[in-house]
């Protein structure tokens, strides 16, 4: 059976490779970019506020923006693919169960 301290090691050696993972994807990237690259893996808001080396409310609220230019994006979509059906004379068909 593994130790406490040799637990404790490993941790630290698994939480050192997390942060040399995150630094080499994150290059080119903007803190927000890999925010929710790690959030997207399953890492909590803490724990990327840990590796990327700021608080957990900026993840928080780095997640909640995302969050609201995906639905800003797929709602423009949406009204122009409804444009394009009214143009072409066809009914535009509505989606649905998209949230």
């Amino acid at each position: 059976m593994m130790s406490k301290e040799q637990f404790e090691r490993l941790m630290d050696k698994l939480d050192a490779l997390i942060k040399i993972t995150a630094v080499n994807v994150s290059q080119g990237k903007t803190i927000a970019d890999v925010a929710i690259l790690l959030s997207d893996f399953g890492f909590q808001n803490k724990e990327i506020a840990t590796i990327l080396g700021t608080t957990s409310h900026y993840i928080g609220t780095v997640k909640y923006e995302a969050g609201k230019k995906k639905k800003d994006k797929e709602a423009k979509r949406i009204a122009r693919k409804q444009s394009k059906q009214v143009t072409a004379g066809v009914e535009p068909e509505v989606e649905q169960g998209k949230s």
